[in-house]
């Protein structure tokens, strides 16, 4: 016998899921934020607050890792002692999109990932929530692919890859006093190198999300395009 604590305890994660991303947000772009909030003053303050801006760099990371432990918290309750809920099935994909939306559009605004790639990946979440709308209406249920699962996982690894490396700039722009761009590039071949590969690896990791994504979107639609044909 499952007790009601236990039953409500997956949509409790979920919801705290939420809650989290509601943090995580201002935590990733607080510097952005004090940026354009203080506008002329923002220079010299941001070099008093490096400190603070290396802190919230990591709080966001163990943000968006909790969040990612409460993703597979949630389901794994749900599933062993078999307690989906209506509310589950609706909230839990729904909170996980809002998760990775959020950082990449955050990103976005921190200019360390190009737009087109994340409108890719929004427009691709679109098209499989329509799919899987209209699927229901039918009454068939659209399980995730190998590559659905794919690109849920190289969109996590991606986003903290790239949270990792704002902490590490933040850590030695707060440690030197400079900004990491300088001191890298000054430190001779070596650290001009690792400038390349630090400025370059959210670019190329975020390609191949997008690519991955864009891959496991055409593969939904090519499967289920009788969905369509009976529209159009």
């Amino acid at each position: 016998m499952v007790s009601e604590n236990l039953k409500r305890l997956p949509n409790r994660i979920t919801m705290f899921r939420i809650f989290l991303i509601i943090l995580f947000i201002p935590t990733l772009l607080f510097n952005d934020i004090l940026s354009g909030s203080l506008g002329s003053l923002a220079k010299s303050l941001q070099t008093r607050a490096s400190f603070l801006i290396m802190f919230t760099s990591y709080a966001a990371l163990v943000i968006f890792i909790l969040a990612s432990i409460s993703d597979f918290f949630d389901g794994f309750i749900a599933r062993k002692y078999n307690i989906e809920s209506n509310f589950g099935r609706v909230m839990d994909p729904l909170a996980d999109k809002i998760m990775v939306i959020s950082a990449l559009i955050g990103f976005v605004q921190l200019r360390i990932v190009p737009a087109w790639m994340v409108i890719i990946v929004i427009g691709r979440e679109f098209l499989i929530s329509g799919i899987r709308i209209m699927a229901a209406q039918s009454g068939r249920i659209i399980a995730a692919s190998n590559w659905g699962k794919a690109k849920t996982v190289i969109e996590i690894i991606t986003i903290l890859a790239i949270l990792l490396l704002i902490c590490v700039k933040n850590t030695i722009t707060d440690l030197t006093g400079q900004p990491w761009q300088e001191i890298l590039i000054k430190s001779g071949e070596m650290g001009s190198a690792l400038f390349e590969i630090m400025y370059y690896t959210p670019y190329w990791l975020m390609f191949i999300a997008t690519s991955v994504s864009l891959i496991s979107g055409l593969e939904y639609y090519f499967k289920n395009s009788s969905i369509f044909e009976k529209e159009i």
